[in-house]
């Protein structure tokens, strides 16, 4: 039997002090079958492994620094002034959009999973079954002209889950020293 469990605490200066920290639990267990009593004297069967997983992760990918704060940036060209002196072009310092309540995007997965092996490794394969549930998912959003200082913000949209089923399968025909021949094949269904 094997227990996993860690934990980690993360934090960052792109989110306000009331979401710059966040937690991210994770656990795992796995259970050699192959190992018990009723099949550890069977000879067909090389590996008899469940497999089973729960953990968060968090993502702050795509964040600028300090987007929480309200702050000011160059203008660009197309809004810029013209020719108030010899350089050409002369730029304005202009709001910049923010949110001062975005946060950790956070993707919890959980899994079961069955690791498998017969016949001295002549057919062995894995099959996986998932589910990941993304919550405060991070994105630009268009908003109405005036509720920000842009029409376009990034900051916490939704949620998103994503459920499957993998399989992969592995056989082995030829097996010796001058040569072998390994076929494989895996197949998934997304949701």
């Amino acid at each position: 039997y094997l227990f996993t469990f860690t934990l980690r605490n993360d934090g960052s200066s792109r989110f306000a002090k009331a979401n710059r920290w966040g937690l991210f639990p994770s656990a795992a267990f796995a259970w050699n079958i192959k190992e018990e009593s009723f099949l550890k004297n069977v000879d067909v069967v090389d590996e008899l492994q469940l497999r089973l997983g729960w953990g968060v992760t968090g993502q702050e990918s795509g964040i600028a620094n300090y987007s929480y704060l309200a702050n000011y940036g160059l203008s660009t060209s197309i809004s810029s002034m013209y020719n108030m002196g010899s350089d050409g072009r002369v730029y304005n310092l202009t709001p910049q959009a923010y949110d001062p309540n975005i946060k950790w995007e956070e993707t919890t997965t959980a899994n079961i999973g069955l690791d498998f092996s017969f016949n001295k490794d002549l057919v062995s394969g894995n099959i996986d079954l998932y589910q990941k549930d993304t919550k405060d998912l991070l994105n630009s959003v268009m908003i109405p002209m005036g509720a920000n200082f842009s029409n376009n913000l990034l900051t916490n949209i939704g949620s998103m889950r994503n459920k499957g089923i993998e399989f992969g399968i592995n056989y082995n025909p030829i097996r010796n020293r001058e040569q072998s021949l390994q076929l494989g094949a895996n197949l998934t269904f997304q949701d």
